[in-house]
């Protein structure tokens, strides 16, 4: 597990993990919102299990950057699979948001911004007051099938999406990115301003599983 669930030690990380959110909220930082629930009948045990770790590693990586997103997961209602999963990462210490209903269900459409590889619009900057939705999937299969899966999404909900701007930095061959990668190149951005240094210098693209899938141009 990538928490070790001992009660002891609990007050103090959940102490820590309320200060990082608070200081995060304080600060008017943008809302990165995990969108769980319209994916989770899609994906089999394995790759849920997988999203559940995901999910673990993006909540430990935010919490040590020096200006932390505030991360919500949407969409609890219907994702009960992942949220079981979680049980295992003690998610319930997590210091975010939980929220039933799915991104467009808990903020104004207008602020929201789902990120999507087959998006035609390009991320071009972080405006404030948007939230960055990240579509919750796991995708082990690599299929066709998944491509466009998270434009879809957004464009059944009417809500404007948005391609990281990879092109000329690299080619990923997978349908998508893992949420950590997304993530860290987010936090990246949001730090530098810059796109190129924010992909080149994301951990998650030069290790398993996406160091096979990505080529550096």
């Amino acid at each position: 597990a990538l928490f070790v669930c001992l009660r002891q030690r609990q007050p103090r990380r959940q102490r820590r993990a309320a200060a990082v959110a608070a200081r995060a909220e304080a600060a008017g930082r943008t809302v990165v919102a995990f969108d769980l629930g319209s994916y989770a009948s899609a994906m089999t045990d394995a790759e849920v299990g997988a999203m559940a770790r995901q999910l673990g590693l993006c909540y430990g990586y935010n919490r040590g950057l020096p200006q932390p997103f505030r991360l919500a997961l949407c969409g609890l209602r219907d994702a009960a699979p992942v949220a079981a999963r979680l049980e295992a990462h003690c998610w319930r210490s997590w210091v975010l948001g939980r929220h039933e209903e799915p991104p467009w269900g808990t903020w104004p459409a207008a602020s929201l911004v789902y990120l999507s590889a087959d998006a035609e619009a390009t991320l071009d900057r972080i405006e404030a007051g948007d939230v960055l939705v990240i579509g919750g999937v796991v995708d082990h299969a690599n299929v066709a099938s998944r491509v466009g899966l998270a434009r879809g999404v957004a464009e059944a909900h009417a809500v404007r999406t948005a391609r990281l701007p990879l092109d000329g930095i690299v080619s990923v061959r997978k349908t998508s990115l893992t949420c950590l990668a997304v993530l860290q190149i987010l936090a990246n951005f949001a730090e530098s301003g810059d796109w190129a240094a924010a992909v080149r210098e994301a951990p998650a693209l030069h290790c398993a599983p996406m160091r096979k899938y990505v080529v550096w141009h």
